[in-house]
């Protein structure tokens, strides 16, 4: 990997330089810039814009790593990213201490205030925030009496407590919309604690009209507790189980749900498109990776996992949700199940992430992610990066109140299981409104425009291969 011809240019360079003022400081030189110079050598290698990565000046070698890994990348390129030490606890912080909540913040929908407005996406079972009475699609107003801001926001994730407010929106019949209720309550949470971040927040099986319907939200493609640990991969272990009691079960469908799921581990999306995907496909490609013109050495595909059979659905149809951080992993599912089966989509557009990146650990401890492939489907198809539309268009932001997760009034899960019964969904923004709408939840008459995430604060979208 290492451009030595590059580096022995640069070095004779700032060697003559140096010793040109009397005193030779080359090794100084390098001592201080090693590091630069190992991230470069890295992308200059393996990355796949390589061809379009900046030229530096002598100075830039001296930026701490942080942040001279950014000035690497290619223009368009929004994916690749550094770990320091720092970054890393932080992150690993983020998802191991919280209030055990996630959210989003919008403008208020309403239309009333100029204010941005925080909406509950999830609460996991156990933390101060279930506790606290926080629900999922509560509006918080304001954070320890202030209203919510993108400098806020943080405090809503993790620390020693925090008051929130929630606000109850209404219709206003006068002016054909909606406004905040005079009345509010307070919810106090305790201190965040260390919770377990598990990948699978809800796996069911769902009785409907006479079908069995297996329904998975699925947070993250992660192999196991410990992202730094490649040989931890609890979580793989566990996914042929809740398959297990599918397949005993009878099920006949399967809804998988990817609304706040980012990415992660390619080889977590192959697992689980072995157990989804039709019997007579497994052993077939899944995917295949490109890296740059320099290194097609490091080409290669990606089956469809034969030892996964007894667990195996057979099916030959599947139901995604999708919403605002589908991305990467999720894609790689969309894109490399379509081959050998009908992938329904329904919810929002996704992310449009069709490239991988390679997890590389330094000799100075940090870890650097650029993006180094670009990933194709058995009929080499890759033409996402604008991403996927869903059949079928809802954007659960736009809906007042919400259900729970894996309740069948649930406004997304609601439409897909219409879908699966042979229905127009009826709330598919679209298509024309069915005659009969059902009135599941209740639309906003202004558009809803999502910003600040704590989702997007744990983690990158990404499609991750080790080195």
């Amino acid at each position: 990997m290492k451009q030595i011809p590059f580096l022995a240019l640069l070095l004779a360079s700032i060697s003559f330089f140096f010793s040109s003022c009397g005193e030779d400081r080359t090794y100084e030189f390098v001592a201080k810039t090693e590091e630069d110079h190992w991230i470069e050598d890295q992308m200059r290698d393996v990355y796949l814009y390589y061809a379009d990565m900046p030229e530096l000046e002598m100075e830039n070698y001296f930026y701490p790593a942080e942040e001279f890994f950014p000035m690497l990348l290619a223009s368009y390129d929004k994916y690749s990213y550094i770990d320091v030490p720092e970054e890393q606890q932080t992150r690993n912080n983020i998802q191991a201490v919280t209030y055990g909540f996630d959210f989003v913040l919008t403008n208020d929908p309403t239309g009333t205030t100029t204010h941005s407005v925080a909406r509950v996406l999830q609460v996991l079972s156990g933390s101060p925030a279930e506790q606290a009475g926080l629900h999922r699609g509560d509006y918080i107003t304001l954070v320890n009496g202030d209203n919510v801001s993108t400098s806020n926001a943080p405090l809503m994730q993790n620390g020693a407590g925090v008051t929130l407010t929630i606000g109850v929106p209404v219709p206003d019949v006068e002016n054909n919309g909606y406004k905040w209720s005079d009345e509010t309550r307070e919810v106090v949470l305790s201190a965040a604690v260390e919770m377990e971040n598990s990948p699978y927040y809800l796996q069911k099986i769902i009785e409907w009209n006479g079908r069995k319907i297996g329904y998975m939200v699925y947070n993250d493609f992660r192999m196991g507790r410990d992202e730094n640990n490649t040989d931890d991969r609890i979580y793989m272990e566990q996914m042929p189980d809740f398959f297990r009691v599918c397949k005993q079960q009878g099920v006949s469908d399967f809804i998988l749900d990817l609304r706040y799921n980012q990415g992660g581990q390619v080889v977590c999306a192959q697992q689980l498109a072995s157990l989804l995907a039709p019997r007579e496909a497994l052993g077939q490609e899944f995917a295949h990776l490109v890296f740059n013109d320099k290194r097609q050495d490091l080409n290669y595909a990606m089956p469809l996992q034969e030892e996964y059979a007894d667990y195996n659905l057979d099916l030959d149809r599947i139901y995604i949700i999708s919403g605002l951080y589908t991305a990467s992993a999720s894609e790689m599912m969309i894109n490399c199940l379509s081959p050998y089966m009908q992938v329904n989509l329904l919810g929002v557009q996704t992310e449009g992430k069709n490239v991988a990146m390679t997890r590389i650990d330094s000799p100075y401890g940090f870890t650097i992610y650029p993006v180094t492939a670009t990933v194709y489907n058995s009929e080499g198809k890759s033409e996402y990066s604008g991403g996927f539309t869903p059949t079928y268009v809802i954007d659960e932001l736009s809906y007042y109140p919400w259900a729970e997760l894996g309740d069948v009034r649930e406004i997304l899960l609601d439409n897909v299981l219409q879908w699966i019964a042979g229905r127009i969904p009826s709330d598919a923004e679209n298509q024309p409104a069915p005659e009969a709408r059902r009135q599941v939840s209740r639309k906003f008459t202004r558009a809803v425009v999502p910003a600040y995430s704590s989702i997007e604060q744990k983690s990158f979208p990404a499609a991750i291969l080790n080195e």
